[in-house]
């Protein structure tokens, strides 16, 4: 969120529930930065099962799902090629840059996803990490 010129609030282009609430009734029920409701986004797309969604079988992913394999080198490529696909598809409001996975234990693995808001006049470069568990 941003002031203008006359010490105005300049609302986020994009609207939605945002998880990112604080302690003060505003933080809740206040308008959210665009950031956090394309985070907000990105966390429900790669945590949700494909086809788990009833009446929109097109929402989700198929990372959940990989998670259950051996996690070798093929299932960490495999997790990033899908979250970032499937981001692309499903969150129009984003660029995707980059996907990188790791794995942080024996059933663990990191998904951090670089990514610039469509239309942002800086080009601003946002990240988002996520840690799975199986």
């Amino acid at each position: 969120m941003a002031i203008d010129e006359r010490g105005r609030l300049i609302l986020g282009r994009y609207t939605g529930p945002a998880l990112m609430f604080g302690s003060e009734p505003e933080s809740v029920f206040g308008p959210k930065p665009d950031r956090n409701v394309v985070l907000t986004s990105i966390y429900n797309i790669l945590t949700t099962a494909a086809g788990s969604v009833p009446y929109n079988p097109r929402i989700g992913s198929v990372v959940p799902g990989l998670l259950f394999e051996p996690l070798d080198d093929i299932t960490l490529h495999l997790i990033r090629y899908y979250a970032g696909k499937e981001l692309s598809e499903q969150e129009p409001r984003i660029r995707v840059r980059t996907v990188l996975t790791s794995r942080t234990g024996d059933n663990k693995v990191s998904v951090s996803v670089s990514f610039q808001l469509v239309g942002d006049p800086i080009g601003e470069v946002f990240g988002a990490n996520l840690d799975f568990s199986r």
